[in-house]
């Protein structure tokens, strides 16, 4: 599954770049595991609906988390024009950058595979 989202990112956005993640993951929930094992996203900035949404490396997601800890989820893993999208519990969520409070959170999708089935 994680293959036709790195073909369809490269259909559209040439430049992209992922690669294999080898370091640990054991901070991370299960649901993204192998995604980051086998689809980590290196540079990939993905047009949706004429939003950026900017995939955060394994590398770097724990400066992300940091970033974003005001809200009080589960994980950041992505943003769009600043907005953290994370998952809490198995269902992907955003919010506001400016804002955070739980009732201010949007749903994205019911779980990280069908969010990633999105693009």
């Amino acid at each position: 599954m994680y293959e036709k989202f790195r073909e369809s990112v490269l259909m559209y956005r040439k430049h992209s770049l992922f690669s294999t993640y080898q370091g640990k993951l054991n901070d991370l929930p299960a649901a993204v595991h192998d995604f980051y094992k086998n689809c980590n996203p290196i540079d990939v900035k993905i047009d949706y609906d004429g939003l950026d949404v900017w995939f955060c490396p394994a590398e770097r997601l724990s400066e992300l988390q940091e970033e974003y800890s005001y809200i009080n989820a589960q994980f950041v893993f992505a943003t769009c024009n600043g907005d953290p999208i994370f998952l809490d519990g198995e269902s992907v969520y955003t919010c506001s950058h400016d804002g955070g409070e739980k009732s201010d959170w949007e749903k994205l999708a019911d779980s990280f595979e069908s969010y990633i089935k999105e693009f």
